[in-house]
Formats: structure tokens, C-alpha cells, sequence
């Protein structure tokens, strides 16, 4: 843009296909560094403990998003509680639960922003 070229800015179109050849190009940069250097030997240098960490920490965002969905509305609050409830019966992970029914129940009462 500081040089003048708005062309995927301004063009819908465009702005997908380059979105498009971006997400490519760094998906395939991911892949190939991930080929020749964790699938090289045995070390996964850190990953696997990242991955392990970020389930471990995402666990406690679930309360944490219920209680903000709360205070947005009552609504989607509700929504809220019960997508994490649903989700803590199959066993999947409360977080996910939670986003989902605050976003079912929001999208049917919204909230109205003055």
C-alpha cells in the first residue's frame, strides 16, 4: 500500500486470490520445513510440548469465555453455558463448546450496540 498498489485491496476478486497464493505459499514453506528438520531424526525440537501446553492451557479458557459471555448478554451467555455443557458430555474440549453456542445464541439475539 505505501507503494501504490491497492489493486488487491480494491478488488474483491483479487483480494481472495491473493489471500489464496499467500496461504499457499506459507502452508508449503510450513510443510517443507517441518519435513527436512522434525522428520529428520527423532527430536521434534519442543513441539510436541507446545502442542501440550497450548491443550494444557486452553482447558482453563473455557470458564474464562463462559463467564464473558455472560456479562455480554444473557442470551449468549446461555449459549455459552450450554455448547460447553454439550461439549464436556462428548468429551471434547469445553472451549470450543463455548465459542459455538455464544455464537448460535448471539447470532439469533444480538446485542445492540449504541
Amino acid at each position: 500500500l505505501g507503494a501504490g498498489f491497492v489493486f488487491p485491496v480494491a478488488n474483491f476478486i483479487a483480494s481472495l486470490i491473493t489471500g489464496l497464493v499467500i496461504g499457499l505459499a506459507i502452508g508449503y514453506i510450513i510443510i517443507l520445513a517441518r519435513k527436512f528438520t522434525i522428520n529428520q531424526s527423532d527430536s521434534t525440537y519442543g513441539a510436541d510440548v507446545m502442542m501440550g501446553a497450548g491443550n494444557t492451557s486452553g482447558r482453563f479458557l473455557g470458564p474464562l469465555i463462559i463467564l464473558s459471555a455472560m456479562t455480554a448478554s444473557i442470551p449468549i451467555g446461555l449459549g455459552s453455558l450450554v455448547g460447553a455443557l454439550l461439549f464436556y458430555i462428548w468429551q471434547k474440549p469445553i472451549t470450543g463448546g463455548a465459542i459455538l453456542g455464544a455464537m448460535i445464541l448471539g447470532s439469533i439475539f444480538p446485542v445492540a450496540i449504541s
